[in-house]
């Protein structure tokens, strides 16, 4: 049983048949489609499954973790040719090639208790962090630790790249918040609401890449200054139950949805930083993401089932489907091909931090790494050879750079922060974003030109 609650900020302007030629990533899509064609599903509980997202038919499933462990957290690649993952035990990190058949073919981490992962928008790096409370960045080129960060003092919950891979931000069950310059190789001082606050998800907007928003345990959601690690607004108590999920719209800068244990999707403008509609579910809720054409939502629940809602039509969802047989850890749509987006690879902020001029930095917080990981031995040679391969560093590595986008390659994808606020206006406040009404913020592309 849903409902729809209606809050104060509530519009109506819902309808599918809305002029839909702007959107906040600065990605396009075509008028009039509500599903995008081809593009998959992957939602982590008991396995993997990888779904066709039209259909919400089973494409594939399979699990390269301990059977006795949920995996926890799964990240597709920017090309959709791979998925990295990790198990709730932290048993390992798996890299698997996922062109054809579901294929495992590097290992990382194995032992160190990682349950949280993320790729960097190269696919050249994947970050993890978990039990040890340590923050990780492995080069998927070089098979190796590229750097562990020890600034955390309880267990990482989740871990992300901004837009433009310049920074990583960690969360912690402490409540913690931390940043990290991969250029500089420098930390921020922690930052957050404290041990009542423990963060559950940590989300970058696609927009404002000093953007980010925080879900708690408390049921709290913030929007962090990431600049000056300041609260922008806190919607205090949104969820009656811990927070569980949060996401940005890829296509609209004004829409921020978030999922909790409560049962409720909460959708948000934050701009002007009201609640505009809750949905009640029929079971708690576990995860949630965006398609890349911002019209449909993926959620996951407690009991495992998926559900898929059309943003335009919220009463309820239009598909619905028994996943797993534990709850739904994690859920992400693969990425589109035919949209631009804002990100933009800075494959060379991590690769040439270890050379650049390192400012003073404080003597716990990072460590050279040198483990090695583990190639999964070839069980069939067909499959094996479609598997990605680690590649020259002029390439993406293992073969997931998403192709047709312009990367940086230069270092100055990390303005001062009195450069940012000097140069640019709308750095001041979320208030800055643009819009003709609140009506447009259920509709994935605004009125107006890109």
């Amino acid at each position: 049983m849903h409902e729809s609650v209606a809050e104060p900020g509530d519009v109506t302007a819902l309808s599918p048949n809305r002029a839909q030629s702007r959107g906040g990533g600065g990605r396009e899509r075509l008028r009039g489609t509500t599903m995008q064609d081809n593009i998959r599903l992957a939602s982590a509980g008991d396995d993997i499954k990888i779904w066709d997202s039209s259909s919400m038919t089973v494409v594939e499933q399979f699990n390269p973790h301990s059977a006795t462990h949920p995996v926890s957290s799964l990240c597709w690649s920017s090309n959709n040719h791979c998925l990295v993952s990790a198990s709730g035990s932290g048993d390992k990190i798996v890299v698997s090639s996922c062109k054809s058949k579901p294929v495992p073919f590097l290992e990382l981490a194995e032992g160190k208790r990682q349950t949280c992962v993320n790729f960097n928008s190269s696919s050249q790096y994947v970050v993890s962090g978990g039990l040890d409370n340590s923050v990780n960045i492995w080069d998927l080129k070089s098979k190796r630790l590229h750097r562990s960060l020890k600034d955390h003092k309880d267990e990482i919950t989740s871990v992300t790249f901004n837009g433009n891979d310049s920074y990583i931000a960690s969360g912690s069950m402490s409540g913690e918040i931390i940043l990290y310059n991969v250029t500089t190789n420098l930390s921020s001082a922690p930052f957050g609401h404290g041990s009542n606050q423990p963060i559950r998800q940590l989300k970058y907007s696609y927009v404002k890449k000093f953007l980010l928003g925080a879900a708690s345990d408390s049921g709290s959601v913030t929007l962090w200054d990431t600049h000056s690690q300041n609260p922008l607004h806190m919607f205090e108590s949104a969820h009656k139950a811990p927070a569980s999920g949060i996401c940005f719209s890829p296509m609209n800068d004004l829409l921020l949805v978030t999922i909790g244990l409560d049962k409720r999707i909460i959708c948000y403008d934050v701009s002007s930083k009201i609640l505009l509609q809750t949905i009640v579910a029929e079971s708690p809720l576990t995860a949630v993401d965006f398609m890349p054409d911002g019209a449909t939502l993926a959620v996951g629940s407690s009991r495992g089932k998926v559900y898929l809602y059309d943003l335009r039509m919220l009463s309820s969802p239009i598909k619905t489907v028994n996943a797993h047989k534990t709850s739904v850890q994690c859920i992400q749509f693969q990425h589109s091909s035919t949209h631009k987006t804002s990100k933009s690879s800075s494959r060379s902020s991590l690769a040439s931090s270890n050379v650049a001029k390192k400012a003073p930095t404080k003597s716990t917080a990072i460590i050279s790494g040198t483990h090695t990981v583990k190639d999964m031995p070839s069980s069939s040679t067909p499959a094996q050879s479609q598997a990605p391969m680690i590649v020259d560093s002029k390439e993406s590595a293992v073969n997931c750079e998403k192709p047709g986008i312009p990367h940086s390659s230069s270092l100055d994808v990390i303005p001062s922060k009195e450069t940012d606020f000097a140069k640019t206006s709308d750095f001041k406040s979320v208030d800055s974003f643009g819009r003709s009404s609140l009506g447009d913020i259920f509709s994935p592309v605004r009125d107006g030109k890109f």
